[in-house]
């Protein structure tokens, strides 16, 4: 895949975004990560972080769902999951979060548990997660409670410089 080792190479880099505040239902959140690549490198992604804010105005929802994309393709400002029965996309990988209220005995409110899960997914050197340009971390939150501190997702992506040959720098660019 790399032409030959060079200083970049091989040193993690850690890129850290925050959907910022999920503040409407249904509506699909976007940040662009940028990578900042030096001419003829990609990025080879090794691993990625979500972690979910659950802030306290959102304790009295029945459900809620978060769902997540990192998306290679800087443009896409609407992937949140990867497709269903598609092979052709340019989402990396994608995360969901549920927080269902959970009704006990006479209790009026029921009981709710505030959280803070965290998905990590690693990439093995046998993957070629890489990519030339930046990339888009778009999210979605449906049944969350508008007009109090809205929730967020964190996006962690830990990944390394590469030095790429100028035909799949180009390749990769889609320009041949």
């Amino acid at each position: 895949m790399t032409s030959k080792k060079e200083l970049y190479d091989d040193i993690y880099n850690v890129l850290k975004v925050n959907s910022g505040a999920l503040s409407a239902n249904d509506g699909i959140f976007t940040e662009i990560l940028d990578f900042q690549i030096p001419r003829d490198y990609c990025i080879r992604v090794r691993k990625v972080i979500w972690t979910l804010s659950v802030l306290g105005g959102q304790k009295d929802q029945e459900w809620i769902r978060w769902i997540a994309a990192f998306v290679f393709d800087p443009d896409d400002e609407t992937s949140v999951q990867i497709p269903t029965f598609a092979i052709d996309h340019d989402v990396l990988c994608d995360v969901e979060f549920e927080k269902h209220r959970q009704d006990e005995d006479t209790t009026p409110n029921g009981i709710s548990a505030l959280f803070t899960p965290r998905v990590e997914i690693n990439f093995t050197e046998e993957l070629d997660c890489i990519t030339v340009r930046n990339a888009r971390f778009n999210s979605m939150v449906t049944g969350s409670a508008t007009g109090v501190t809205p929730t967020q997702i964190r996006c962690t992506v830990y990944f390394t410089y590469e030095k790429v040959s100028s035909s799949l720098y180009e390749k990769l660019l889609g320009i041949k």
